[in-house]
């Protein structure tokens, strides 16, 4: 995960071309469910993903997601940046 935004959306980068679609679940790497994939952009090699989370996260919970890898409804990762 790149980033969490002020709006308490998280960035996440697709490790390559492939990425998960629009509407995918999103969870951790221990397999809690923190959201879905809302819009898709950027480069199409390794497009960007904005993933709107079940609830907005705490200060504290937001600097342990950056950094993190998240993992998509059928284990694709979907951002390969630790």
């Amino acid at each position: 995960m790149v980033a969490v935004t002020p709006t308490g959306l998280l960035t996440a980068r697709s490790p390559g071309s492939t990425f998960a679609p629009e509407g995918t679940p999103v969870a951790d790497g221990t397999g809690r469910l923190h959201g879905r994939v809302v819009r898709v952009f950027g480069p199409v090699a390794r497009p960007y993903l904005s993933v709107r989370l079940r609830r907005p996260p705490r200060p504290n919970e937001a600097a342990a997601l950056v950094g993190s890898m998240l993992v998509s409804e059928g284990g694709r990762n979907t951002d390969a940046a630790r």
